[in-house]
């Protein structure tokens, strides 16, 4: 596709193109300005194969009026789509910023708290659009993009399942490239389901807190058929500071059964904001790395039973002094009360 930047061109009689943003296997997508409205939006103009393939063009126009009614903070809104010649065109609100994928790849592996507000910010959108009957079919972190406020927005619904109509090899080998946030179900060439999306979002997981892929392969079909029958190395056995509770929610997501994952990102997110409400109490429990040989960043976890049994000690000495007062008491009371009673036998003798 033939970058259309250098003549200024105006699509439709409406959207003047003033740079490219992103280019991708099946699209481009242009910063432009709509001069209706007098706004900047993102233009993104499908490739040609694409455009001129009827039964994608048919569902194009179903997916993406449908599509445009998801309002959420969390996913990129759709003001248009049309033709402009032989090429389909879709018009969404401009972010300012990069996509996930990008962050990924210059943080390595992100802070653990930083993962969980992506992770979910994420489950929120999906779990809006799973609310409202949709599976988005293609979550992966290109999809995902992230304002200058930190705001994840997820883009590209309508044409995802718009892909569905044209051939497996051709959004393998075209369109996606080589899948790697494909569920086992999707690699296997079965229909995807909201746990479809949950497992990519488990993918997305993995690769925010541990910095790698569960599943790494040049080769497309050996790519697929680790999605569908190998199990990936839990996370943390990767990387420290994983607590046993996100590996277990990260590792039930990648689940080979659909039915073993969480059934919609709704439940996802319940079980990513359990983890944040966790991590947030283990933060007050931060002591400096000096004290434990090998952790980096300047910090590092203990965990709360190392910080009980580290405490115990001094309320030991506490309760020991305690007893010893209150004993000190006691019998300094009792001393009066036995005088007392020889006093009273003496007399009773005389």
């Amino acid at each position: 596709m033939g970058d259309l930047t250098t003549s200024f061109p105006i699509i439709n009689n409406r959207y003047q193109i003033f740079g490219t943003i992103a280019t991708g296997g099946m699209a481009v997508v242009y910063n432009a300005q709509d001069l209706i409205l007098e706004r900047q939006v993102a233009l993104k103009i499908l490739k040609k194969e694409l455009s001129q393939d009827q039964s994608f063009q048919n569902r194009f126009r179903s997916e993406a009026k449908a599509s445009a009614s998801l309002i959420h903070p969390n996913i990129v809104t759709t003001f248009d789509f049309g033709f402009d010649g032989d090429r389909i065109y879709i018009v969404m609100e401009y972010i300012s910023g990069s996509d996930l994928k990008k962050i990924i790849e210059k943080d390595n592996n992100l802070d653990v708290n930083q993962a969980l507000n992506y992770l979910s910010q994420a489950s929120k959108g999906l779990g809006f659009a799973h609310q409202s009957g949709f599976v988005h079919c293609d979550v992966k972190p290109q999809n995902m993009l992230i304002s200058s406020q930190g705001v994840l927005k997820i883009t590209d619904f309508g044409i995802a399942r718009a892909l569905e109509t044209i051939s497996r090899e051709e959004k393998y080998d075209v369109v996606w490239g080589s899948p790697y946030y494909f569920s086992p179900e999707q690699a296997a060439g079965k229909a995807p389901s909201l746990a479809t999306d949950v497992y990519s979002l488990g993918v997305i997981a993995y690769e925010l807190v541990t910095g790698v892929l569960p599943f790494n392969s040049d080769e497309t079909a050996e790519l697929a058929r680790m999605h569908r029958v190998e199990m990936p190395i839990p996370p943390s056995e990767i990387c420290d500071g994983i607590t046993s509770q996100l590996n277990h929610v990260i590792m039930k997501s990648l689940s080979k059964d659909p039915l073993q994952r969480q059934k919609d990102a709704n439940e996802f997110l319940r079980d990513i904001q359990s983890c944040r409400r966790d991590y947030a109490k283990a933060k007050s429990l931060l002591i400096p790395a000096k004290e434990i040989p090998g952790k980096q960043n300047g910090l590092a976890i203990k965990h709360p039973l190392e910080v009980q049994n580290q405490t115990t000690p001094h309320k030991a000495q506490v309760s020991t002094i305690l007893m010893a007062f209150l004993a000190l008491i006691l019998v300094g009371g009792l001393i009066p009360f036995w005088l007392y009673v020889m006093l009273s036998i003496n007399s009773i003798n005389r």
